[in-house]
């Protein structure tokens, strides 16, 4: 790849800005009452703003000199762009969204296909990141984010159990069949299965902060396990207690009603899940489409 000179690198990063104005330009020209049932069609992307009115304490969220503000580019869905966003209404740090319904132009789309370095989504800028050259990859970006904005906790050993939980949660998520079945066989000598794997992940909760804490800095693990067991719920509800235990159950109560958490479930711009995400089928929202002007934070 070449190597770009000091003043190309500073074109691109204008060119980059440019992009992105022409893409939140393209949002703001279409009907308020446009109508987004998932992915599919579209008259423009949709922009979003979060703009809390105060942030707690136990985060990292000022932006530092010369940095410009954080940008979240993904999918009208929550797919692999959610547990970003529960991060972000966790630690309630201000950011823009730039949702992506699926039939956009390029041009008015903020070049992402192009931009991205792997060509996918999600990806993010600012915050240190250039526009430019935005970064991409999931789990990349939640690292970064929990790196950023002190979701790791205290120590190396902290933020290496962080991760561990991290990638227990996904294991479980990845077996959403059996948890969500009704009275399965609950095999708790193999820890490749789903239920034996809650008992450990109880027990890695154990050591870290607790989520009914309002002051307790939570980890990235911590938000990644949330998102599995709102997913299972979404999917039956019920399952969680019924088949990875109370425990599960009480820590996913505990996080859904910590303040930015639950500002963020209770707004339109926590998306439904599609009907692939909870065992259906189609990207589009089971529970109906959502009017565009109305796909907002609470707190914008």
């Amino acid at each position: 790849m070449k190597k770009l000179k000091v003043e190309e690198m500073e074109d691109e990063e204008k060119k980059a800005e440019q992009e992105i104005e022409t893409a939140i330009q393209a949002a703001k020209a279409v009907s308020p009452d446009d109508m987004i049932s998932g992915l599919g069609a579209s008259k423009g992307v949709v922009y979003i703003q979060y703009r809390p009115s105060k942030s707690p304490s136990q985060y990292k969220t000022l932006l530092l000199p010369n940095e410009k503000p954080l940008l979240l580019t993904y999918f009208i869905i929550k797919g692999l762009g959610e547990v970003p966003k529960l991060m972000l209404a966790e630690c309630g740090a201000h950011y823009d969204q730039i949702a992506i319904v699926g039939g956009e132009d390029q041009s008015a789309a903020i070049n992402w296909r192009a931009r991205s370095p792997n060509g996918l989504l999600p990806t993010i800028s600012g915050i240190g990141i250039p526009r430019s050259t935005p970064l991409s990859q999931s789990g990349a970006i939640i690292r970064f984010l929990a790196d950023r904005f002190g979701m790791k906790g205290k120590s190396i050993n902290d933020a290496a159990m962080a991760d561990v939980l991290y990638e227990t949660a996904k294991d479980i998520g990845s077996k959403a069949d059996i948890v969500c079945s009704v009275n399965p066989t609950k095999d708790l000598s193999s820890a490749k299965e789903p239920f034996a794997l809650a008992l450990r992940v109880e027990k890695m909760l154990e050591s870290m902060p607790s989520p009914a804490d309002d002051g307790a800095a939570l980890n990235f693990g911590q938000l990644q396990l949330l998102h599995t067991l709102m997913k299972c719920e979404a999917r039956r509800s019920g399952c969680v207690k019924e088949n990875l235990g109370e425990t599960l159950d009480i820590f996913r109560l505990d996080m859904e009603k910590r303040s930015g958490i639950a500002s963020y479930l209770k707004s339109k711009a926590c998306f439904p899940f599609t009907g692939v995400e909870i065992g259906s089928d189609g990207y589009i929202y089971p529970s109906g489409p959502l009017r565009r002007g109305d796909i907002k934070f609470l707190e914008s």
